[in-house]
């Protein structure tokens, strides 16, 4: 299994874990089931990250792009 961890920076530059996942496979469509739930939280909230960092995993990148265009 593959664990993601999705962490926030405040404005102080104190970091939080906002979520996360195990992942079967580290597939596009796995990254873009996960990315749509985080989606859906943030919705609730009224608000979407800003800017989203990763390594260079070609389906996670796409997967961000296909969930946050």
């Amino acid at each position: 299994m593959f664990l993601v961890e999705v962490i926030g920076i405040t404005q102080t530059g104190l970091t939080f874990s906002t979520a996360f996942v195990l992942l079967a496979f580290k597939r596009e469509n796995n990254f873009v089931s996960a990315l749509e739930r985080l989606k859906w939280l943030y919705f609730r909230v009224n608000t979407y990250p800003k800017v989203m960092i990763s390594d260079k995993d070609i389906a996670r990148m796409n997967a961000i792009n296909v969930v946050f265009p």
